[in-house]
């Protein structure tokens, strides 16, 4: 029969019971702090344990009637310390947050198997680290800061770069119908202003003039393919490359120009040739 402080016994219970002995057990809560190591996932690190525990006695009968029961601190400790240790193998040693919070709810919520008559009203753990277990996690932490400003630094290369691509882009989307419609002196008072813009556009140009001779040469060759050329198609292309040949000798580009244009045969061995035949017929 158990009493709690409440309780009273009847005058019958009292002098009809059949009860021999009378056990008084104190059920306060008691508190108590241990230390321990704790080891990791691995086994490669240990965690230092210090717990603090508040226990009371939850069922007086169970502790009177278990003789083995005689220290319920060592008893409470030895259990608790038995669960902490079996938990903490499932974190890595830089998990110690969550496995604090793991360890202490698993020892308020378990149950004693067998029942000892105690429970764990309060529980708290505080898990920190060796020296050579703190060594790793600074380096692991320096070495994750290296990879995230790295990271951080290839994103904004990227980021630069599709800006510039996306800026090439929008000028060349501006630059171009005046490139197609030839309006030179507009463009020349745009590329004053941003000259920034002169190489992107000397690339357009020379994409146009590209495309232009592409188209012109597939022209003639269908033409000559066919047979279709006769003597007057050549007037007024002939016409243009005197044009463009002026036009490069007054740019103080007449060397260059002269250079590519090659030599006919005749002029070449001219010096060669006696000028009078009938000299040589003498000779």
């Amino acid at each position: 029969m158990t009493l709690l402080p409440n309780d009273r016994m009847s005058m019958g219970e009292v002098a009809w019971g059949r009860n021999v002995h009378l056990y008084e057990v104190d059920i306060a809560e008691r508190s108590f702090d241990f230390g321990s190591k704790l080891p990791c996932k691995g086994d490669a690190f240990e965690f230092s344990a210090v717990a603090h525990v508040t226990y009371r006695v939850c069922d007086p009968a169970v502790v009177v009637g278990n003789d083995r029961i005689s220290d319920g601190q060592e008893l409470v400790r030895q259990l608790a310390l038995d669960l902490m240790r079996t938990k903490s193998r499932e974190f890595e040693v830089e998990q110690s947050a969550e496995a604090e919070a793991a360890i202490t709810e698993l020892i308020l919520e378990t149950d004693h198997e067998p029942p000892t008559g105690l429970e764990v009203v309060r529980f708290a753990v505080e898990l920190g680290l060796e020296d050579e277990a703190r060594e790793f996690m600074r380096s692991l932490k320096s070495l994750e800061r290296s990879k995230a400003y790295e990271l951080g630094e290839s994103e904004l290369e990227r980021q630069r770069l599709e800006l510039g691509q996306q800026l090439r882009r929008m000028k060349m989307d501006f630059y171009g119908p005046l490139v197609r419609r030839g309006e030179w002196e507009l463009l020349a008072l745009y590329l004053a202003e941003n000259p920034d813009d002169v190489a992107d556009v000397a690339v357009k140009l020379r994409e146009l003039d590209d495309r232009t001779f592409e188209r012109q040469f597939a022209l003639l060759k269908s033409l000559r393919d066919g047979d279709h050329i006769e003597g007057f198609h050549f007037e007024k292309a002939a016409q243009r490359v005197l044009g463009r040949l002026v036009e490069s000798v007054e740019s103080g580009q007449a060397g260059q120009t002269l250079e590519a244009v090659p030599q006919p045969e005749s002029l070449e061995a001219e010096s060669d040739v006696p000028e009078d035949p009938e000299e040589e017929d003498r000779g």
